[in-house]
């Protein structure tokens, strides 16, 4: 059967996958591997036979798959973070790499390593490919005859890389008693089952809210207006300081009815509006607007609905950009994959959002036709803007960037596509170009390239592993690699709770990233189900590329 498997990779491909999705599946002590154990299923076949291999480009190109999915999709987030958190946690995590790297060099001459395959178990225990390639390219300046050595620890290194990162992360969890759900909550990465309720104005609540520590926000909305003006329905979230939106209102005229929410509606007493938000949020909105009512909304007008964002043309802008109401409607609320959160004027719209909307019913067909509303415009996807994007980021990835002592420094196919993803995930579009891509059709992407990803470089380091297995000596190399990656992973963890305040699962993704390996951010996001990994990941991810193949190279060229 392994011979087979030899003679027909895509067959043994297919086999590594499906099997390895499965074992993935399985739970022991309430942990699952999720699609990580497809690198493990991978190094055990190719442990049994070292001739099942898949060639180097399957997994160069899952890798620049996997990153640069991964950089569209948390490219804003990225941008808006850095300047107040993301350098924290890159300063933090480049002296976690320079110690580790010290470290390492005293570890290799104490124990008078061979300081060759050393550098490459370092390598291999930070899971760095281009890193142990940089350690190839210095010895082949100055000492050819011993460029192969450093592959062979980095393939002893490997396995235990990936395995001792995710054992701190699940170990961590349960001594942290980790409440993946309500750290996200916390950190707005995941919100609170939102609510609508009506709330009547009372003369005393909008008399508090027009005092004078008001009188600056009323004013911003009217710079030249000398008199103090009337608050309007879009200054409510910011007078009241509570995350909500309102939809919709009613006069305390007579025989008035439900008008949707226009920006510029003065707000008077005795006002009904029905607002949006988390319960914390409406009750903060509802102590200073006045009281709640009960009261069943007319439903003859004004009416709700969800509709789909498909329009590429919508995709990128503000809603505010869009102007809502100029096309008769207004939004509530939008759920972005498992996401819902209210909606403001600076949301981005993306392609698959769904948008909870109220309009008048006669209002609905031509809103839908606006919005897009086409589960098949979406399963459509057009992927020339995407390739493009990948493409740019691979030549980026190929770009020598000279260094001291002759040698260069290039970010390879994962360095170059993920900070492409990023930058033009940020920029969203230019021009009819439009970068991102909807939701499901992202997370397939990732979800493909980890897994070729995976596969690819499980076969490689199979070889190794066995040669480790018969070679008692090799169980060195094995347990200083495998310190390195328990020291890395359990420094991030604990600074990043410690230092940068961090929930756990960030913290935890920022150690996945120094170990630049997919397969502990795919636990990470099997355990979780949120974002909140993924967002430590993507923040120092390009550092810990770049510094890794530096720091690789001095470590060589101090122990040799």
């Amino acid at each position: 059967m392994l011979s087979f498997l030899a003679d027909y990779p895509l067959v043994a491909l297919v086999l590594v996958l499906a099997c390895g999705y499965a074992v993935g599946r399985v739970k022991i002590a309430g942990i699952s591997l999720g699609a990580a154990a497809i690198l493990f299923v991978a190094i055990g076949v190719s442990a049994l036979n070292p001739e099942i291999t898949f060639p180097p480009l399957l997994y160069q190109f899952g890798l620049a798959l996997f990153v640069y999915s991964i950089g569209l999709s948390a490219g804003r987030e990225f941008f808006a973070t850095f300047p107040t958190r993301g350098w924290k946690s890159n300063v933090v995590v480049a002296g976690v790499l320079i110690v580790l790297t010290g470290l390492a060099g005293f570890i290799i001459r104490f124990f008078h390593f061979d300081a060759t395959t050393a550098a490459g178990t370092f390598a291999g225990s930070l899971t760095t490919t281009p890193g142990m390639a940089a350690i190839v390219e210095v010895l082949k300046n100055g000492h050819p005859e011993l460029a192969s050595t450093p592959v062979v620890g980095y393939s002893l290194a490997y396995p235990g890389g990936v395995l001792g990162a995710i054992m701190v992360a699940a170990i961590g969890t349960k001594l942290l008693h980790v409440d993946h759900i309500q750290d996200a909550r916390d950190e707005g990465i995941i919100q609170s089952h939102l609510e609508w309720r009506v709330v009547e104005v009372t003369e005393q609540a909008l008399a508090q809210l027009l005092t004078a520590e008001t009188t600056d926000v009323i004013a911003s909305t009217f710079p030249t207006t000398r008199e103090l003006p009337h608050a309007t329905l879009q200054q409510i979230p910011e007078l009241t300081k509570a995350n909500i939106v309102v939809t919709r209102f009613i006069t305390s005229a007579p025989g008035a009815t439900e008008q949707l929410a226009h920006p510029e509606a003065p707000v008077t007493p005795g006002m009904r509006m029905v607002i949006n938000g988390t319960l914390p949020e409406l009750e903060k909105a509802t102590a200073a607007l006045g009281q709640r009512v009960r009261m069943e909304l007319e439903t003859n007008d004004l009416t709700y609905g969800r509709v789909i964002v498909s329009n590429p043309a919508l995709a990128g802008r503000t809603i505010k950009d869009i102007n809502p109401l100029h096309h008769g409607f207004l939004i509530g609320r939008i759920r972005r994959g498992d996401r819902e959160y209210v909606a403001t004027g600076s949301t981005i719209l993306e392609l698959s959002d769904s948008l909870r909307v109220i309009a008048p019913k006669q209002n609905f067909p031509k809103l839908r036709k606006f919005l897009g509303d086409s589960e098949t415009s979406l399963a459509n996807v057009n992927l020339l803007p995407y390739m493009i994007g990948l493409s740019l980021g691979l030549l980026a990835g190929t770009i020598p960037i000279p260094l001291p002592g002759g040698t260069h420094l290039s970010l390879g196919f994962g360095g170059g596509p993920i900070i492409a993803g990023l930058v033009l995930g940020a920029m969203g579009h230019t021009g009819k170009i439009q970068w991102q891509m909807p939701f499901h059709a992202n997370r397939v992407l990732t979800g493909l390239g980890l897994a070729l990803f995976l596969a690819g470089v499980g076969t490689v380091a199979g070889p190794g592993f066995r040669h480790a297995i018969g070679d008692p000596s090799s169980l060195t190399y094995i347990v200083f690699g495998f310190g390195i990656t328990l020291l890395s992973a359990v420094s991030c963890g604990f600074l990043g709770v410690l230092v940068l305040k961090m929930k756990w699962d960030e913290a935890m993704g920022m150690a996945a990233a120094v170990s630049t390996n997919p397969a502990v951010l795919s636990y990470l996001d099997e355990q979780s189900r949120t974002d909140l990994a993924n967002r430590g990941y993507t923040t120092v991810y390009p550092l810990t590329m770049i510094g890794k193949i530096i720091l690789c190279q001095v470590l060589i060229l101090i122990v040799l």
